[in-house]
């Protein structure tokens, strides 16, 4: 239970510093629920897609918190150096917006 208790306070930790909502609790309670059910039998779990975490699914989470660093990271800087990346970030999107239209054509 050490070692539970641990990796709990480690995985709230990190994701209240990653300002990503996580609780053990919540992510426990169904097999809790399971176990303690007097009709629990030894049956598997159906997995539905609604119980799985996919890869997909963490990715978006990813890079939605990035683009809230980076913006945060942007907007201290100095106005030249503002300046300088929101240039790089037009000619970025600049270059995809070409290449997804010569692919459509």
């Amino acid at each position: 239970l050490v070692l539970v208790g641990r990796a709990s306070i480690l995985i709230k930790g990190l994701s209240n510093r990653l300002n990503i909502p996580w609780s053990l609790s919540q992510e426990w309670a169904p097999i809790a629920r399971d176990v303690l059910n007097e009709k629990f039998v030894d049956v598997p779990v159906e997995k539905g897609e609604g119980n799985r975490v996919r890869f997909r699914d963490v990715w978006v989470t990813v890079k939605q918190w990035g683009k809230g660093k980076g913006t945060a990271v942007v907007r201290k800087l100095p106005s030249p150096l503002r300046t300088r990346v929101a240039g790089v970030i037009l000619k970025i999107q600049d270059r995809k917006a070409r290449r997804s239209m010569q692919q459509k054509s």
